[in-house]
């Protein structure tokens, strides 16, 4: 992986003739769209719906592994934005009535694999700074104390708190993963059609979600639910029911989303 992608990417790596972005920063749209956008997938998928279906079924099983094995969280980190990307290549190919082919969405990831595997991290990153800060904040302490022999001492205390402290604590935590999500959300998008660098991006998908804020929002909570509760639903039905829906829902609206929010259509 090239770490210096971030920052200085190469002119000859760079697509050419990309669209501009009629509103860089995002621009704020009804949140009554969403059903716009998830009907938007829905009609691309019809056009292709093997690719779709396989897609999306392999998305779910894989979120279902997370569940049992652990160790796998950080490689879905790196895959989800390559697996956006690749889907923001295809729904946009059958937006424009010209579908694109697993390999011709490879060959697009391939181009941009560095920049999509930097928005994991820098996601990753954002998360593991936050949850740092917290730590220091809520749960160490620092003691120091003078005995009569004039001997210091320095004890550093780990404890938690259940009382507003601990209420306080959760809501940061939930804003920091809110934060990271709205950062890269968009991003693939940007990247991949736009041939912006991971920082841009997630700059511009942090600004578009902000704008967007009931809509995130309404995301968020509905991700948090399904984190809380879908645990509690038998295996059989949270594989085959809840978890297929709750990984297409997303998948299918953020491209709609994205052209409503940055391209104003």
């Amino acid at each position: 992986m090239n770490i210096d992608y971030p920052s200085h990417v190469s002119k000859e790596t760079r697509l050419h003739h990309v669209p501009a972005l009629p509103f860089p920063g995002g621009r704020e749209v009804n949140p009554l769209r969403v059903a716009d956008w998830l009907m938007s997938g829905l009609r691309a998928a019809g056009i292709q719906p093997v690719l779709w279906l396989t897609v999306l079924l392999v998305c779910a099983d894989f979120a279902t592994a997370l569940g049992f094995l652990p160790l796998l969280r950080p490689l879905a980190v790196l895959l989800a934005p390559l697996v956006v990307g690749g889907l923001m290549v295809i729904q946009d190919g059958a937006t424009r009535n010209e579908p694109v082919t697993l390999r011709e969405a490879f060959a697009a990831l391939a181009r941009r694999s560095n920049a999509l595997c930097v928005i994991g991290l820098y996601g990753a990153a954002i998360v593991a700074v936050g949850y740092v800060i917290l730590l220091a904040t809520f749960h160490v302490s620092l003691d120091a104390s003078v005995t009569a022999s004039g001997v210091h001492y320095l004890s550093i205390g780990y404890g938690g708190d259940h009382g507003v402290r601990g209420a306080l604590e959760s809501l940061l935590g939930a804003s920091i993963f809110a934060v990271a999500l709205a950062s890269a959300c968009f991003a693939p998008a940007l990247v991949v059609l736009h041939d912006m660098t991971p920082h841009d991006a997630m700059l511009a998908s942090l600004s578009g979600a902000a704008r967007n804020w009931p809509v995130t929002l309404m995301y968020f909570a509905a991700m948090t639910v399904a984190v809380l509760f879908v645990p509690m639903v038998p295996l059989a039905v949270r594989a085959l029911v809840l978890t297929p829906l709750l990984t297409a829902v997303p998948l299918l609206s953020i491209y709609g989303a994205y052209r409503d929010v940055f391209l104003g259509r």
